[in-house]
């Protein structure tokens, strides 16, 4: 008797789990389905998105007022980097002042060849600014060099440029310093 309940209670069991395997296997597909579902839904979603967010990122410069913000920016970002390479080669014991010289050159060009693009005045004066302070680099290097005629013109030309910017101290000391101070933030 007590195999026969064995031999019941192993068939109860075996009738039991043949009940539950075809529920589980539904439900094991089911969460499959769905958890596929969820993902490409999110991915779909997320594309859909991203390309209307694209869309209107691509739209939102589209004014003329927007095209000469990015103008500008992009003449502020080249007169940021023109500052900064003049101010390392300064630094730099190694360089000798002919390239100085040329690398305060090349930053002066840059300056000048962007003021022809910009109509904004606060501009403007931020480039007369920088073209005052590439003067008063120039007008350093020539002095080092032992050039003082060139030296006087170039913070002649400094002094000039920067009363013209509505500067208040254009003294030679007060320049110098300024670009002494200016090299060393920027020299990195």
């Amino acid at each position: 008797m007590a195999s026969r309940n064995a031999v019941s209670s192993q068939t109860k069991v075996n009738l039991i789990s043949a009940e539950v395997q075809p529920v589980l296997k539904k439900t094991a597909l089911l969460v499959l389905l769905l958890s596929i579902g969820m993902g490409v839904g999110t991915y779909a979603g997320w594309k859909i998105a991203s390309s209307l967010e694209s869309a209107r990122e691509f739209g939102a410069l589209d004014s003329k007022e927007d095209q000469s913000f990015l103008k500008t920016y992009d003449l502020i970002a080249r007169l940021w980097i023109a500052n900064i390479g003049s101010a390392t080669r300064l630094q730099n014991p190694r360089i000798s002042p002919e390239a100085r010289r040329e690398s305060l050159n090349v930053a002066l060009s840059i300056v000048q060849q962007s003021k022809s693009l910009v109509t904004d005045p606060a501009t403007l004066t931020l480039i007369d600014v920088e073209t005052g302070v590439t003067y008063v680099r120039l007008a350093m290097v020539e002095e080092a060099a032992g050039n003082l005629p060139s030296s006087h013109a170039w913070m002649q030309k400094a002094q000039s440029t920067l009363k013209q910017a509505g500067w208040k101290d254009c003294s030679e000391t007060h320049l110098k310093e300024l670009a002494q101070d200016l090299n060393k933030r920027n020299g990195i």
